[in-house]
């Protein structure tokens, strides 16, 4: 068809051949190959030049529009490899991507703005863990570690829990409260079983006391949690960061001291993914104040 194409525009198989970087002889070969395939006559062959038939030239618009489409194919499917177009599948779980997925977002679209970015969440940690295993998630902005061989992770953001306590509490006035005093207390925390990292983490720091807390309250909210700390419904273990949110008054933290649990926030991927969108979002600096000109 590239033939045909050539030989109806130079009207000359000469010159057609000549374009193509290919001898006559061929080339002549081959369209009456495709006459024959066809069972029509697409040129009238002359002396000096050749003209396209009326079936020839109905032809010609034919094969004029298949190539433009794919070239308009090749071009696209060069875009996706590039990963300049095509969908980049983001989770995100709510304490942990409340910084990140605003810089993800930012950066990824100012370098990227035609890929599709579908942003899936809040859902729990364990839950993004499961859905990249499953191919479900490019990418999860989540807690970490995920304790995954197939998993690759980058952390961003540190943190350490404390204790939190209402202002009631007998002893929300000491210097220092060690965990292992309030093995009696009623706790509210995460929803345990359900792939909250934060509960884990809780959990973990209380069996290393030599207890397991009684939780009496369980929300996936930090408002609620904080809430139910400061009406004295129970003491937790929280990331550090939610002292933020208090501004109740009610609710006292207390350091964990050299042992307490860090916390890591951070993006995770499947090391198997090969989608170019997911190599285009790890080149880029998502440092809090990249540097001028970085990608």
């Amino acid at each position: 068809m590239r033939g045909f194409l050539a030989v109806a525009q130079e009207q000359s198989f000469t010159r057609a051949a000549e374009k193509l970087h290919m001898a006559q002889p061929p080339l002549s070969q081959r369209i009456r190959e495709l006459e024959e395939a066809l069972g029509v006559k697409l040129f009238e062959r002359c002396t000096r030049r050749v003209h396209l038939t009326q079936a020839g030239e109905t032809f010609l618009e034919g094969v004029q529009s298949l190539f433009l489409q794919l070239d308009k194919a090749v071009e696209a499917c060069r875009l996706v490899e590039r990963g300049d177009t095509g969908m980049l599948r983001v989770g995100y779980t709510g304490r942990a991507s409340q910084q990140l997925l605003p810089r993800v977002v930012l950066h990824f679209r100012q370098r990227y703005p035609d890929v599709q970015l579908d942003i899936q969440g809040p859902h729990p940690t364990g839950l993004l863990r499961s859905r990249l295993l499953d191919g479900q998630l490019d990418v999860a902005l989540c807690f970490l570690p995920l304790r995954d061989t197939q998993i690759d992770a980058r952390s961003f953001i540190s943190s350490e829990f404390v204790l939190a306590l209402p202002a009631s509490h007998p002893l929300a006035g000491a210097a220092h409260v060690p965990l292992e005093a309030l093995a009696d207390a009623p706790f509210v925390g995460y929803p345990s079983n359900q792939g909250f990292h934060l509960r884990d983490v809780m959990d973990a720091a209380c069996r290393d006391a030599g207890f397991t807390p009684h939780v009496v309250h369980e929300s996936e909210t930090s408002q609620v949690l904080i809430c139910h700390i400061a009406a004295g419904t129970g003491v937790s273990v929280i990331p550090a960061e939610l002292q933020a949110l208090e501004h109740l008054g009610g609710v006292v933290f207390k350091s964990l001291g050299d042992d307490a649990p860090r916390l890591e926030h951070g993006m995770a991927w499947l090391k198997s993914n090969r989608n170019p969108a997911l190599r285009n979002l790890l080149g880029l600096d998502l440092s809090e104040n990249p540097s001028p000109g970085t990608r």
